[in-house]
């Protein structure tokens, strides 16, 4: 996954993925041992404390598991050894028991879930070879579970080669016993690749609103969301002044808990004399970024009685579109007056309101 740690220790409600996987199992068997990477092993143990054994693993997991079932305390013939992979937080543990008892009579068994695609054998060059009859294809998860004197059995006829099995179903298989499956379903899947952080990455959104208003200065330009308005007078402000940009930015911040736009540029600091609402766009949504927040869509608008703005509205959602990095179908502008009342009815300024929506993923690390 290229992360720089191992992916045991992603973040998976609340704590490590790991201690969530261990706590799924604590109080239905014997005895927990964790195979980990040897540098880490001070950070696991330091996660798991007393609630299971944690040793240094091996550099594939046909060697970790092989290391783990050593180190097992009192192993009898007879007893049962549930192998599972520490990225699969969704196992349901109530169908445990049953699996168990079958393991018991069976000797061995692994869930497995039935494949619902059509199978396609191909070549290295990606030809298709064959299609398989799915009805007898079975994708293999974990747990897996083995008669510990079997097991013992297969780890010492079996010698592994260059690619040792991806599970122990297949050194079973290898060695001539059964194995039998237990059904499982697609709800038991297993952290592989970076699409997958989406799967224990909780979430939440919140909404942020925003308002700014701004009195009319004939001698600047009048800009709103970064679009330049013609034969309009502007409004009076330190950056820009773009009243519309400045209500988004504050709702933004607001859905962030991050205070509001003149705590990031104060009115009165020189760098900001004249700056683009653009650039202090740009610089808001990098800081959210950073703090694990994402946009959603935004909904703007807009009071002014002078000029008429409909003949800007698509310019206008296409740049808020493209300095913010969602599609226009994400981003709502929309322009009204105030029927001749108030400041804004009297054209002496404009006013605009923004609604957004964020959503902050839970860090991991």
């Amino acid at each position: 996954m290229g992360l720089p740690y191992p992916k045991q220790l992603l973040n998976f409600n609340g704590k490590p993925l790991i201690a969530h996987v261990v706590s799924l199992f604590q109080g239905l068997v014997h005895q927990i041992i964790v195979p980990t990477p040897i540098e880490y092993i001070n950070r696991f143990q330091e996660i798991l404390g007393s609630s299971c054994k944690v040793i240094p693993g091996g550099a594939t997991r046909f060697e970790s598991v092989k290391k783990g079932f050593e180190s097992i305390d009192d192993l009898g013939e007879t007893d049962l050894i549930i192998i599972h992979d520490a990225a699969r937080p969704f196992f349901n543990v109530s169908t445990l028991p049953k699996a168990i008892q079958l393991a018991g009579q069976n000797g061995a068994l692994i869930y497995a879930s039935k494949a619902t695609d059509t199978i396609k054998e191909v070549s290295n060059e990606l030809n298709i070879i064959k299609t398989h009859n799915r009805d007898y294809i079975f994708l293999a998860q974990t747990p897996q579970i083995f008669n510990a004197g079997l097991l013992k059995k297969c780890y010492e006829q079996y010698k592994p080669s260059d690619h040792p099995p991806t599970d122990e179903a297949a050194m079973f298989e290898h060695c001539g016993l059964p194995v039998k499956v237990f059904l499982s379903k697609h709800e038991n899947p297993k952290i592989t690749m970076n699409e997958d952080l989406k799967l224990i990455q909780s979430s939440q959104q919140r909404i942020g609103h925003g308002y700014d208003v701004h009195r009319f200065e004939p001698t600047r330009p009048l800009i709103l969301c970064g679009v330049t308005i013609p034969d309009s007078p502007g409004l009076l402000g330190h950056s820009d002044a773009d009243v519309a940009l400045h209500a988004v930015i504050d709702a933004i911040l607001g859905a962030c808990a991050m205070g509001d736009i003149g705590r990031h540029f104060p009115d009165h600091d020189p760098e900001f004399k004249g700056i683009s609402s653009v650039e202090l766009l740009g610089r808001v949504l990098s800081k959210t970024s950073s703090s694990g927040f994402n946009l959603i869509n935004i909904d703007l608008t807009i009071q002014a009685q002078i000029p008429k703005l409909s003949p800007f509205i698509n310019q206008m959602i296409e740049s808020l579109s493209k300095h913010i990095g969602l599609p226009p179908e994400c981003v709502n502008v929309k322009a009204t007056t105030t029927e001749g009342l108030g400041f804004i009815g009297e054209k002496k300024g404009i006013a605009a309101h923004s609604v957004v929506l964020m959503e902050k993923g839970v860090s991991n690390g």
